[in-house]
């Protein structure tokens, strides 16, 4: 029976090769949930990749539209829409952003306050400016294509406008676990970027942790820890010869196929006082281990046949 014919009739047994796809979510494991949470809630701890959290009208609204000749017109609109304390806050940002501006633009609102105060209205210098519409604005309050009302849109400006990753919108908490699953939204959109960006944001804030795969069950919206591999042990074969040693690791190899994890290693070792040569084949699972070792019965007689052949011809001189 051929080596072909025997797995087959190996996988005919055990059901085949088929399996249902079992789905497996992202989750960050820490001794420490708590600390974990915290550099999930702080933005400061995502670096670069804070960008990807960005709410795009939270950006327009603080920047102004990315064309220069729309911003002067879109700062108008932007302090019509504001309250009172809003605008207060914007005329802070403009004080602390372009002081020098912002006092050229207090001289020029003087006339203007004073012509208010003679009209019966009371208050100070800001509840004047709170009265104006955004096109009544001094000239040095707006800037030339909005430049000083908006400010310039530099990653220092741009990382107190990223957002962050929500419980209960991105992610769940499961005991000494945050998980995030397929269900839920994910703006980092592949496992091995999502992976990425959460050793990213634990690392920055020292964090004891380790990412961790969880088995979803599509059945209910719980989530169980993906079971821990069988501890297969290696596959040896011993030879009398370095030659052999190497024609075994040979048809080994070729056997298993591309296999990333698998290692081949030649150690030497004494038998009966006499060096022998042992092939160790270890990362390969236990399907590949047992379908392996059916061929291992026949490797020796192979190598010795292969063996004996290239010994013949290099006393041959061929």
């Amino acid at each position: 029976m051929k080596l072909t014919d025997i797995l087959r009739e190996i996988e005919d047994e055990e059901g085949g090769m088929g399996q249902l796809k079992v789905n497996y979510d992202l989750a960050v494991q820490s001794t420490d949930i708590d600390a974990a949470l915290t550099a999930l809630n702080d933005t400061s701890n995502y670096g670069i990749y804070a960008q990807n959290m960005r709410d795009p009208q939270a950006i327009v609204k603080a920047f102004g539209p990315s064309i220069p000749a729309q911003k002067a017109g879109a700062a108008w609109k932007d302090w019509d829409t504001r309250s009172d304390d809003e605008k207060a806050f914007k005329l802070i940002d403009l004080k602390n952003r372009v002081p020098e501006a912002f006092a050229t633009a207090e001289k020029e609102a003087e006339a203007g306050y004073e012509r208010w105060q003679s009209e019966g209205n009371d208050g100070n210098l800001n509840d004047y400016l709170f009265s104006l519409p955004g096109k009544s604005l001094p000239k040095d309050i707006i800037g030339r294509y909005g430049a000083n009302y908006f400010p310039m849109k530099t990653p220092d400006n741009l990382k107190k406008y990223g957002g962050k990753l929500e419980q209960d919108i991105h992610y769940i908490v499961k005991g000494d676990k945050i998980v995030f699953p397929y269900t839920l939204e994910n703006p980092y959109k592949t496992k091995p970027y999502l992976s990425k960006v959460l050793k990213t944001i634990m690392d920055n804030a020292g964090v004891n942790f380790q990412i961790v795969d969880v088995e979803q069950d599509s059945e209910s919206p719980k989530t169980v820890e993906k079971s821990k591999a069988e501890e297969v042990p290696p596959l040896t074969v011993t030879a009398d010869t370095k030659d052999k040693a190497d024609k075994f690791r040979d048809l080994l190899r070729k056997e298993i196929g591309d296999v990333p994890t698998a290692k081949y290693e030649i150690e030497t070792v004494e038998v009966d006082g006499e060096r022998k040569y042992k092939v160790i084949v270890t990362g390969i699972s236990k399907d590949q281990r047992q379908k392996l070792l059916i061929k291992k019965s026949t490797l020796k007689e192979e190598v010795d046949f292969d063996y004996g052949i290239y010994r013949m011809r290099k006393i041959a001189g061929l």
